[in-house]
């Protein structure tokens, strides 16, 4: 038996929401998989690189440890994995393997996890679960994680179009950490929050003009990060200046997301950028799926 799993891509933070704010993308990671006399990983298509590896691959070794913390053993399995997902782009591209492999090992060790369960332990891998929530759930995640549960609140978004603009070269999640200050003034932490609180509420009722104006409004990590991202304030002033309701860093960057009105066009942007790939896409509402089905496509 065959099962094909499909995961979102996903955006975090929406500016001063760091690392509890999701919104999942439709750009998906797809994993085909069945048992195996031993593991077998192929990857395919330009977003991911060779299979080096197996015994280190992300995705096998997350779904053997998750299978292990509950007292099951994961069979060897044959995967095929295809993404539209691009590595180390801010695109949670990391999380979504994580949530592939909890997929995987809930259904092949027969552990029978909720998905709550599963965002648990996806949080733990990732160190937030901003990516992994809104990876699981589709639409809109606000998390909140603590040491021993990690809580958080649903909002579907369906109205709502984001244009996505994709820088050519990588920024490590890590680089990107390392420039963030260790500690903030009184006022930063009392504006961003406020900021925090203000998107939010945007989210929960709908607002996009709110929310685009709140994503601006971030003093935690944005001010440093943006130095790091090429052309990144000059296509924050002309996309905003043009009629975007905001821009933010996507993640770590170098992705930049903005929320923009469905009439919005993007041909004069991508003139003056051509070298970002620029996606208008709506909020993927479903999250991670999988579906069995008993012929390979790969056969």
């Amino acid at each position: 038996m065959t099962v094909v799993l499909k995961i979102p891509a996903s955006t975090a933070n929406v500016g001063p929401g760091f690392d509890s704010v999701g919104v999942a993308l439709p750009f998906y990671l797809t994993v085909e998989a069945s048992l195996h006399e031993s593991w077998e990983i192929h990857h395919e298509g330009p977003h991911l690189p060779a299979v080096e590896d197996v015994q280190t691959h992300l995705i096998m070794q997350t779904a053997k440890e998750l299978a292990r913390l509950h007292g099951k053993v994961l069979r060897p399995l044959l995967l095929h994995v295809t993404s539209e997902i691009p590595l180390a782009r801010g695109l949670g591209s990391s999380a979504a393997a994580i949530v592939a492999a909890c997929l995987l090992a809930n259904h092949f060790a027969e552990l029978a996890l909720e998905k709550d369960a599963l965002l648990e332990f996806a949080s733990s891998c990732e160190g937030h679960p901003d990516n992994v929530a809104a990876a699981l759930y589709g639409g809109c995640i606000v998390s909140y994680q603590s040491s021993d549960q990690v809580l958080y609140s649903r909002f579907e978004l369906p109205s709502f179009q984001w244009l996505v603009a994709i820088p050519p070269t990588e920024l490590k999640t890590e680089k990107a950490r390392q420039v963030l200050p260790t500690s903030y003034t009184r006022e930063q932490a009392v504006a961003s929050s406020a900021a925090a609180n203000m998107l939010v509420a945007g989210l929960a009722t709908g607002n996009a003009e709110l929310v685009g104006k709140m994503m601006g409004s971030d003093q935690f990590h944005e001010p440093y990060r943006m130095s790091l991202i090429p052309s990144s304030q000059e296509y924050k002033s002309i996309v905003n200046g043009l009629g975007a309701y905001g821009t933010a860093i996507s993640g770590a960057g170098p992705t930049l997301i903005s929320v923009i009105p469905p009439s919005f066009d993007v041909t004069s942007i991508q003139k003056k950028f051509p070298h970002f790939t620029l996606h208008k896409v709506s909020t993927a509402l479903r999250g991670a799926e999988l579906v069995t089905q008993k012929i390979s496509m790969f056969s």
